[in-house]
């Protein structure tokens, strides 16, 4: 059977559910949360990441910005910025430390965290650390703005503090073990942690967590959190793929293969649908020569053929159709190799066997056969 064909408003109907439905996944659909982020990450919603903090200083009213460039081009003015670089995947450079070093100087305020941070302030400092060591709980060790309303943390300490110069003070830890290094540089303060834990998601709601980290921030300044040492590089693609344009791209596509679709339609040739034959021509002879035994017309058969081999002569020959059996067969023997009276004898034979109602089959076959092998030989002229 044929294949129907599909209107243009069903295609384009179709094409506009599709559109709906992939408009309605788009604003809808939650991504899947990303735990592959290194930890201190403000994109990682892990028990190690740092999500919740940036959150948070959003939602008391900082105005926090990622970063994905290196520190030296920070162009932020320093003394109304703080940079947060937590637990950086890669010790600083010797350019990173200069740069860190004239946003000090110049009123900035810098908080790294964990044994790579530890570098940004000093070369000597370890830049990995050799083991992993459990959270401990760690006192104030003075007085001071930025341990104000915290008077006890949670801290990991695995590694040496960076040398930030006579002027360095402790103000967590226990013994020579510092895990919170503050000193001022210039006009700027720096400010380390031996590890995340204050700011990491699973622990930012502890006391003192929180508070730690606002101490660091004071009022009215502009929070810069690193992501570039966290290994995420801005490109065109990173910052598409997190916005709606791929779903917008998406739909353009769907658009334009309905566009597409329709025009071809409109420009390709028109078939006309095969329909196939309810019965193969061997079952036509077949039925056709039961039906002419039933009903005894073997005249009828040999009327037939005569008529169609006197049509195909008369159009070989260019005769009328008033032109006797002799005429025909007299103009017409060159064409079919066939001698004249042989061929005005067979269509005599035939309009005398066509008249006479007692024809029998066995005497008709010849006949029939015969003026079907001159017709077919005036046909392949």
């Amino acid at each position: 059977m044929p294949f129907p064909r599909t209107s243009e408003l069903t295609v384009v109907a179709t094409a506009a559910v599709l559109l709906a439905i992939g408009g309605v996944i788009a604003a809808i659909a939650i991504p899947p949360v990303d735990d592959s982020w290194p930890p201190g990450s403000s994109f990682s919603y892990s028990p190690s990441g740092s999500a919740a903090a940036y959150l948070t200083l959003r939602a008391v009213g900082f105005q926090v910005e990622r970063s994905f460039e290196p520190a030296a081009t920070l162009t932020r003015p320093p003394a109304s910025t703080v940079l947060i670089i937590a637990a950086p995947g890669e010790p600083a450079s010797n350019q990173d430390r200069r740069a860190i070093q004239t946003f000090l100087a110049e009123g900035g305020t810098v908080l790294a965290a964990g044994c790579a941070g530890a570098t940004f302030f000093s070369s000597a400092a370890d830049a990995v650390s050799d083991a992993s060591p459990p959270v401990q709980h760690y006192d104030a060790r003075t007085s001071s703005p930025l341990t104000a309303r915290a008077p006890s943390i949670a801290m990991t300490s695995g590694c040496r503090g960076p040398a930030l110069g006579p002027g360095a003070t402790p103000l967590y830890g226990r013994g020579n073990d510092a895990v919170v290094v503050a000193s001022r540089i210039g006009k700027g303060l720096a400010v380390w942690w031996a590890g995340t834990t204050p700011i990491e998601n699973w622990s930012i709601e502890s006391p003192g967590q929180l508070e730690l980290l606002l101490n660091v921030l004071g009022a009215g300044r502009v929070v810069v959190w690193d992501e570039f040492y966290h290994g995420q590089r801005r490109s065109l693609w990173a910052y598409l793929s997190r916005t709606p344009l791929p779903w917008a791209a998406a739909q353009i596509g769907l658009a334009a293969v309905v566009a597409a679709a329709a025009f071809v339609r409109r420009r390709a040739p028109i078939r006309t649908p095969f329909t196939a034959s309810r019965t193969s021509p061997l079952e036509f002879v077949e039925t056709m020569a039961g039906l002419y035994s039933r009903a005894a017309s073997a005249p009828s058969a040999v009327a037939l053929a005569k008529v169609r081999l006197r049509r195909l002569l008369l159009e070989a020959t260019g005769l009328p159709a008033t032109a006797t059996d002799a005429r025909l067969a007299a103009a017409s023997s060159v064409r079919v190799s066939v001698p004249p009276a042989d061929l005005e004898t067979l269509l005599e034979a035939a309009d005398r066997a066509a008249r006479d109602p007692a024809t029998a089959p066995q005497s008709a076959l010849p006949l029939v056969r015969r003026m079907q092998q001159i017709a077919a030989s005036v046909q392949g002229a």
